[in-house]
Parts: structure tokens; sequence; C-alpha cells
């Protein structure tokens, strides 16, 4: 029997987030041509069980710093007694820890992966993040074979910030599993349990409650916005108890507390993607990678009104529900707007960012490398 090519794959953690979610599902649509392993260095994370039960090897390896000596040894070894043939790590410190084990494993593809923009270098002191920049770039010039982006606008902003390395960069678009969306509870009988009357308009947003994402422009725009439209309410899905019970006090203080639901984090988003009439999106340009969210809602078939960036308007290549709005524009004239407008159509949107187009993309990708590299051995 022919033996598979050994593929590692390198996370924080198996949690809830956007990469952990991607992971969930691509990786076991990866085991018809690759001996798949996941290594978590954080925590396992809710979904390692899960990813176990499905014929993923899964690791839990703590390694304290990307540049822990005694860590990066213990992952080479890893490696190295797997017979790992391809190394794909993720975000800055998998970038780092998971190049500089692979190199020392004699592991021969290395694929660091990035998926946001301006918070990929995480320290905040400006001396500091330029260590971080020139750190990754010299370890992606000299160790990694691949480096890949979510997005062109993120390809274009790291090729300026890293040009040494840039030469190594390629696209990977993400995928989205479309099939775990699908609603378990009918639209009626969670909008009843929510408090919304029937006929309201409900503008949505899910995804985590962060200082970069703008919940409170979210708030804002919704206290203008019902003011002359008392019919539309506003469902924020995500985040922990407290932060959800923050922004409940935050919109009460709004004057706009019966007008706002938070009902916190949740594991089936599908559910309350079904019962939104539109998606709102705050997120400023130069920050998200490609946010899953907004493939997620999109898949629904809503109109997507949001801050303008090169991302999105990629994505709208495949989507024409897509409403672009300013900080300063008119809430209530643009989400009525967006409420009356046709349902868009997202079958071309659905077919390119499926998880099942992104596993035959990265399939496709780790198999021309392992050729390339096997032509020049």
């Amino acid at each position: 029997m022919h033996k598979r090519p050994v593929v590692f794959r390198l996370t924080n953690s198996l949690h809830y987030g956007g990469i952990a979610s991607r992971m969930r599902a691509i990786l076991p649509l990866l085991l018809d041509e690759f001996e798949v392993h996941v290594v978590t260095y954080r925590t396992p994370g809710i979904f390692a069980p899960e990813l176990a039960d499905r014929g993923v090897r899964v690791h839990h390896l703590p390694i304290p710093t990307k540049w822990s000596p005694t860590g990066i040894a213990r992952l080479a070894r890893m490696l190295r007694g797997h017979g790992a043939s391809v190394l794909h790590g993720h975000s800055f410190s998998g970038n780092v820890t998971g190049a500089l084990a692979g190199a020392l494993a004699g592991t021969p593809i290395r694929i660091g992966q990035i998926h946001t923009i301006t918070n990929h270098w995480y320290e905040n002191a400006p001396v500091h993040r330029a260590k971080q920049r020139v750190e990754e770039m010299l370890i992606h010039r000299f160790l990694s074979t691949r480096v890949l982006h979510v997005s062109r606008e993120s390809m274009n902003y790291f090729a300026a910030q890293m040009p040494l390395a840039a030469p190594k960069f390629e696209l990977l678009h993400n995928g989205v599993d479309f099939a775990a969306l699908a609603p378990r509870r009918s639209a009626a009988d969670l909008r009843a349990e929510l408090g919304i009357a029937p006929g309201a308009g409900v503008i949505g947003y899910v995804g985590r409650i962060a200082g970069p994402k703008r919940i409170g422009m979210i708030l804002t725009m919704a206290a203008r916005a019902v003011a002359s439209h008392p019919d539309m309410v506003f469902v924020i899905v995500g985040g922990e108890q407290r932060q959800a019970e923050g922004l409940r006090r935050e919109a009460a203080a709004l004057g706009i507390g019966d007008k706002v639901f938070c009902p916190g984090e949740t594991p089936r988003p599908g559910d309350y993607y079904n019962i939104f009439d539109a998606f709102i999106f705050t997120s400023p340009p130069a920050y998200e990678g490609m946010p899953g969210a907004v493939l997620e809602a999109a898949s629904f078939g809503m109109p997507i009104v949001a801050i303008r960036t090169d991302t999105l308007e990629e994505m709208a290549q495949w989507y024409d529900g897509f409403r672009f709005i300013t900080e300063d524009c008119d809430p209530a004239r643009e989400l009525a707007a967006a409420l009356a407008a046709p349902r868009p159509d997202p079958a071309r949107l659905r077919a390119h960012f499926s998880i099942q187009a992104m596993a035959g993309r990265t399939r496709a990708l780790y198999h021309r490398l392992l050729q390339q590299h096997a032509a020049r051995t």
C-alpha cells in the first residue's frame, strides 16, 4: 500500500475561533491523501477530541515561547519520529516555532500562514513590533518554503512589511463548512425566544467582541437607526457572558436596551444567521485577513452592510450583496435600504469559499510543493 505523505499542522489551540473552526472542518477532508496530525502548543481546545475521533492525530505539546529551545527540540523530534513531509504553522508564534522545528527535523516542506493583518504582530510598542517583523521576515526568507495569505490585501500588506520574504508569498482563500451552518432551530422559534416581534427587521453580527471589531460603532449606529425605524432590532452574537452583559448595559445607556439582543457565544451560529435580514460589519481596513463571519452570513443570502475594505471588495467578486458604508453615513437610511433590497444569490460565493473547495486547493498546494522538492533532490 502506498504510504500517504505526513502533514503536521501547528496552532496554539483548537478552541472556538476562525483558525480552529476551519481546521475542524478541513483536516478530516485531507485524510484520503495525507496522514494528518495537528499539534497544539497552548491548550488542546474543544475541537481536539472531535478531530481525534474523525481520524486526525491530535497532539498537545506545551511550548512556552516561540523561541523555546526545549519546545522546538521536542517538536522536531515529533516531526522526525513520524516522518513528516509537511509542517504547516499558523500565525506569528506558530510560524516561527514551526519553521525552526521543521528545519531542525529535516521536514522538507515548511509552510507559514498569516490570518490577520495589523494585529499579526501582537506587541504594542513600535520597537517590539519592528523586532517581530524582522524576526519573521528572516525566518521565512531562510527557512520557510511558502507563506500563505488568506486575501490579497494581506499579501500586499506583508509584501511591503517583509520584502525579503515576499517571493515566497502565495494566496490561499479560506473555506467555510456550510453544511455545519445548517440551522437546527426554526427561525420563528428563535426569534420568539429572544423576544423579537414578528415582522421586525433583524440586523445581525456574529464574532468576537473585541476592540478592533468596533462593536461600539454598531451600537451607536443602532441607536441612530431605531430612532426613525423602530421596527429594526439588532442581534449581536459572541463573547463571554460578561461581555454580553456589558453590551446590554451599553445598549440600555443609549436608550435601545429593548432593541438590542446579546445572547453571547454559541456553537450553532447558523441558527442566528437564519434569523438575520442583514449583517453589519464594522471592522476597519487592514485589520481582518478574511473574515469568516462575513462569508458565513453571505452564504445565507443576506445583504452585508460593511465598512469598505480591500478584502471585502475581493470577496465581492463572488457576491453582489455588499453595501459599503462610511463611518459618518446615515445608518437609518443605509440599513433601511439594505432591508428593502432583494436578497442576493450566494451560489457563486458558496462554490468558491466552500470548505471542500479549500480542501482541494490545500491538497493541490501540498502535492505541488512535494513534487517540486522531489524534482530538486
